[in-house]
């Protein structure tokens, strides 16, 4: 009995130790939700995707937003009617009272800020269904031959293929852009519609980590250098 009274404290101890580390990372996403433009009144905090901003008491009524993390705002519920995309570290931002904000959910992944991400959307312009990921996938299931626009985090290109198993066409997507607030930083980069990648709309069927072709997008700057391997290196 005697080992066991000493060991329940020191297990105790261990738990509250990784309680306190898991409140304290500092680039955890987040999103708090204004009705009005005062900095220092009330707000609701979002950590999940909200289809439907009527069940908070929020629909129509947000005003300013601070945020981490990437977040997109709909004008319709259910992530239809796209109004705004923002990219930022503990940041806040005013929307203009002509906004209607209905719905909302975030890009990337959600276990860090900065991890390496992947998502495809449905429509143009990052709305309606999608499908997400970490890894390789071979085939992009509900969203086969439908995907129309697509967000990257993290600091991994990715490479899209047209067919399935890594097959077709293809093109490599890097992220481009870099985020820094206080030394937390954020890579990104979001495709509106994939057209603008040189593919077909509706043509991306399997999704590979890494540049794996010497196809490469990168927005504003050309990749400068020779493919990655399946790691991302």
């Amino acid at each position: 009995m005697g080992s066991l009274v000493r060991v329940l404290p020191a297990l105790v101890a261990a738990i509250s130790c990784l309680t306190a580390l898991a409140i304290d990372i500092p680039d955890l996403r987040y999103l708090k939700a204004h009705n009005d433009y005062d900095p220092d009144g009330p707000y609701h905090e979002f950590l999940d995707y909200s289809p439907d901003l009527s069940v908070q008491g929020m629909d129509n009524s947000i005003r300013r937003v601070c945020l981490a993390g990437q977040w997109l705002l709909y004008d319709e519920h259910y992530y239809s009617g796209f109004k705004a995309f923002f990219s930022d570290v503990n940041q806040c931002h005013n929307l203009s009272s002509s906004y209607s904000i209905s719905s909302l959910r975030y890009a990337g992944s959600p276990y860090g800020l900065d991890d390496v991400y992947y998502n495809l959307y449905e429509g143009d312009l990052w709305t309606g269904n999608e499908f997400k990921g970490n890894t390789n996938t071979p085939n992009v299931a509900n969203l086969d031959m439908k995907v129309s626009s697509l967000s990257i985090s993290g600091q991994s290109p990715w490479t899209f293929f047209t067919g399935l198993q890594y097959a077709g066409e293809a093109v490599c997507v890097y992220p481009t852009y870099v985020t820094n607030n206080g030394g937390i930083l954020l890579h990104h980069n979001s495709i509106p519609t994939i057209t603008n990648l040189g593919l077909s709309d509706n043509s991306i069927r399997s999704v590979a980590k890494g540049c794996l072709t010497d196809n490469v997008y990168r927005g504003d700057r050309p990749h400068q250098g020779e493919r990655g391997d399946q790691g991302g290196h």
